[in-house]
């Protein structure tokens, strides 16, 4: 067994234990709550229920992912980047946003990460900014706060037993 897979198996029974809740009836929850997640958005994305996944390349000027029991490596080149939105269950992902180029300076990225791990790369000008809440997990934007450009990312959204990391791009 990997190490992601007995770190879920860990978390699924720290959950448990915490809450009172069997086992059993914890893991049908969750399965439930992320197909409810995938219906909702209306996503039949590729990176969806696909265990092994390649960095791919995008040329998308905004980002709309839903990643559950899968991983996600992606990487933007936009010329017009105007932010997004990213949804992680279950999950652990790389968003490398260096080569991205904006018309705006305010750049808005709504993240969720529920027993996740999230890692946001950005151009070293960027400035960041969070206004996002975490639940037994972590928001962690201190190794990207200061940038020297006028681009300001604000990270908004949630981590649920996950994280969501913003780092700079490494020289």
């Amino acid at each position: 067994m990997g190490g992601l897979t007995i770190g879920i198996i860990l978390i699924l029974l720290g959950a448990s234990a915490l809450t009172g809740v069997p086992l059993f009836n914890f893991i049908v929850a969750v399965v439930l709550i992320a197909v409810g997640l995938r219906l909702i958005t209306g996503r039949s994305s590729p990176h969806v229920w696909h265990i092994d996944n390649p960095t791919m390349t995008s040329g998308d000027n905004d980002i709309d992912e839903v990643v559950i029991f899968s991983g996600l490596k992606k990487s933007f080149t936009s010329t017009h980047f105007k932010g997004g939105k990213v949804v992680m269950v279950f999950s652990g992902g790389d968003l490398d946003l260096t080569r991205v180029k904006t018309d705006g300076v305010a750049i808005d990225l709504e993240v969720s990460s529920v027993f996740s791990h999230t890692r946001i790369i950005v151009p070293n000008n960027w400035n960041i900014r969070s206004v996002a809440n975490a639940f037994l997990g972590i928001v962690n934007t201190s190794a990207a706060r200061e940038g020297s450009g006028p681009v300001v990312l604000t990270i908004h959204g949630e981590a649920a037993f996950g994280e969501i990391e913003v780092r700079k791009a490494t020289i």
